[in-house]
């Protein structure tokens, strides 16, 4: 495999196995076709939530959009931090310059490690709290893949949550309160095909193993792989717009606002101490397509 990456956005800019391309180029950064989702995902109400008795207010970051949207790392300059051959860490730190932009209070840094072999690329992601004070943490990845008339998906979800019309959930109701209830049935609600209809922008909530793109035309498919600290997905595929974005979160949207206090429990974002460490990881893996 091949891998290139991108010191603004932190993200990948090519991903291919021979001559199939992977990814495809994000339509909101065209330069990227992969980012980080840190220090939350996807949407935060008008920016607004309160947390241990501070009210934050984050600065819009995605006009005309209204809400803030995906963190930081996607918009903001990556260092290197190791380089070799099959391997890189990239590393972002928000400081107190950053957080005066952000308006997100806490500082933290952010490592991004990328590690490729002729059949996957593994990615993970660690998030250190340099603040003095408890933060919320939560992190995603947002790969964007071809979307074509041929393709297949493959993912198993126990529920899906009801959005507004903004992408929010309306409700927490969606998410079932016994995320370790194991025998509770779990389907695949891309079996059919929906964006062939419609477009997509879905949130799937307590995955069970990973996500299968095929695509029979091409010499190689995808799994999608996370591990156990990320058990959602938000699925996006634009009515005809050729790409599907499967992205395997760490906690439902805005859930900085719709959670009560066991929020880690259904899906929230996690406490993260003063000096604390927190981690998350994902694998793409090729196999033959069949």
């Amino acid at each position: 495999m091949f891998a290139a990456l991108s010191l603004q956005g932190g993200g990948i800019v090519a991903l291919k196995r021979g001559d199939q391309a992977l990814m495809v180029p994000a339509p909101t950064a065209p330069f990227l076709r992969s980012f980080t989702m840190v220090p939350f995902c996807s949407r935060i109400t008008a920016g607004r939530f309160d947390y241990r008795g501070k009210s934050v207010q984050l600065a819009p970051n995605f006009p005309p959009e209204p809400h803030t949207i995906h963190g930081f790392g996607w918009q903001s300059r990556w260092q290197i931090g190791h380089l070799e051959q099959n391997a890189c860490t990239l590393v972002y730190e928000h400081d107190s310059g950053a957080a005066a932009t952000t308006g997100w209070p806490w500082t933290f840094t952010v490592e991004q490690h990328f590690a490729l072999s002729e059949t996957e690329l593994s990615h993970s992601v660690r998030v250190e709290n340099i603040s003095e004070e408890t933060m919320p943490v939560g992190a995603g990845f947002h790969p964007y893949f071809p979307l074509t008339p041929s393709c297949d998906v493959s993912m198993l979800c126990r529920d899906e949550l009801v959005l507004d019309a903004d992408g929010l959930p309306i409700t927490a109701s969606g998410a079932p309160n016994n995320p370790a209830d194991n025998n509770a049935p779990h389907t695949n609600p891309l079996a059919s095909r929906p964006w062939l209809q419609r477009g997509l922008d879905q949130v799937y909530v307590w995955r069970q193993g990973s996500a299968q793109i095929c695509w029979p035309d091409e010499p190689w498919s995808l799994a999608i792989e996370p591990d156990p600290s990320l058990p959602h997905w938000v699925v996006y595929a634009p009515r005809k717009a050729g790409f599907i974005c499967i992205e395997p979160i760490s906690h439902i949207p805005n859930a900085v606002n719709i959670l009560g206090p066991e929020a880690e429990g259904w899906g929230g974002l996690v406490d993260l101490a003063p000096g604390g460490h927190w981690a998350v990881s994902t694998r793409f893996i090729t196999y033959a397509s069949s």
